[in-house]
């Protein structure tokens, strides 16, 4: 049993280093760009535009981002891979699977909106 104790006490501390270097290591590939100013933390320029059209401006690009934040209760990071004051990380990546489902649910609106839709007269309502 003291044999026991003491591999145990040998093989955590290797354990958790090996788990600290990992953790440490993971950290630093997290995000590959330079972190953005706290001022204008959102990039002048778009890219991986799947759905949105690519020469869409700014300022129509963040006020769509802000509805879809207040409609769903959610912050940036919940789709994309940045930090919550928005200054590190990368708003292209496709790492989040929500991110995918906002792009479907604008697939699906867009096309609701370009598809004839056949409205009928409401039925009177006899008294």
């Amino acid at each position: 049993m003291r044999r026991l104790l003491q591999a145990a006490f040998l093989v955590l501390p290797a354990v958790l280093a090996v788990l600290l270097i990992q953790a440490t290591a993971g950290a630093g590939q997290q995000s590959d760009t330079p972190p953005r100013p706290k001022d204008n933390p959102i990039p002048n320029t778009f890219v991986n535009l799947q759905v949105l059209p690519k020469d869409i401006s700014k300022r129509d690009l963040v006020g769509m981002m802000k509805q879809f934040s207040i409609t769903f209760g959610v912050r940036c990071s919940y789709c994309h891979e940045v930090s919550d004051d928005l200054t590190e990380g990368r708003f292209d990546s496709d790492a989040k699977p929500p991110k995918e489902k906002a792009r479907e649910l604008m697939k699906t609106l867009l096309s609701i909106g370009k598809s004839p839709v056949k409205v009928e007269p409401a039925a009177s309502m006899p008294k």
